[in-house]
């Protein structure tokens, strides 16, 4: 049985300086079936006034907390910050460019990770949008719900982790917190794959992303490569991830 009507899942969305899409994203997540929600987080990484009566007008009967950065933070910082304020057991992860025509996919999700600890998220990103090809995956079917479960070696910065709309537990945040002690999302998704994470994709996903590639500038990324340390840190990456898939 897919319901849950338990109100275990804080929904958790990084925003930063886009009032259209947000807007776009929030009215489609309050069109959703929330029942399983306890609390909406927005945060907000920019000092965009405009944006806390976005999220006001559109979340008015969904019961949510609003946080804006003083000052840009980068998203790994605000995902942490956001993420101290959940107290459930589960987070559904989203952006502030997605829409959801059908919904959350949160019972099928649950299916999933309440069966198997080694899956670290449920991505439910329309397929035909996902280059699904990329990667390496087996087809799997739990309790009705159909999915592919991702090959962890096959790919370095994928397959482990992933930043896109889905729901994962809590815990797993917990036991590896804060992000932003390990780095970019390739270096956290690494880290999920030496843990011995792995993602699952569902087949029906029809989540769409409606941002673009230039609209955020991602502060965290751009101050890492200026770093002198950046071409040791990628070298040792690639080391592990060799190791991982020789031995791992």
């Amino acid at each position: 049985m897919l319901e849950n009507q338990v109100k275990d899942v804080t929904l958790v969305l990084t925003s930063c300086n886009r009032p259209d899409d947000l807007e776009k994203t929030l009215t489609s997540i309050a069109s959703c079936d929330l029942e399983s929600v306890k609390r909406i987080i927005v945060i907000e990484d920019s000092t965009n006034h405009e944006i806390g009566g976005i999220v006001s007008r559109c979340l008015r009967d969904i019961p949510h907390l609003f946080i804006q950065n003083e000052q840009n933070m980068g998203q790994i910082h605000s995902v942490d910050r956001a993420y101290a304020e959940v107290d459930t057991d589960y987070i559904y992860h989203c952006e502030d460019d997605w829409v959801f025509p059908t919904g959350l996919f949160i019972p099928q999700s649950r299916v999933i990770l309440d069966q198997f600890a080694n899956i670290h998220a449920v991505m439910v990103r329309a397929p035909e949008e996902t280059p699904l090809s990329a990667y390496k995956l087996w087809d799997r079917v739990e309790n009705g719900v159909e999915y592919w479960e991702f090959d962890p070696k096959h790919h370095r910065r994928y397959g482990s982790f992933s930043f896109n709309p889905g729901l994962r537990r809590t815990s797993d945040y917990l036991a590896c917190a804060p992000f932003s002690n390990m780095g970019p999302e390739r270096e956290i998704c690494l880290k999920h794959k030496l843990s011995g994470f792995r993602l699952a994709h569902l087949k029906d996903g029809d989540v769409l992303h409606i941002g673009d590639d230039t609209a955020t500038v991602k502060k965290d990324e751009i101050a890492r490569k200026k770093s002198r340390s950046y071409l040791l840190q990628s070298a040792s990456a690639r080391i592990r991830f060799l190791l991982f898939r020789l031995f791992g």
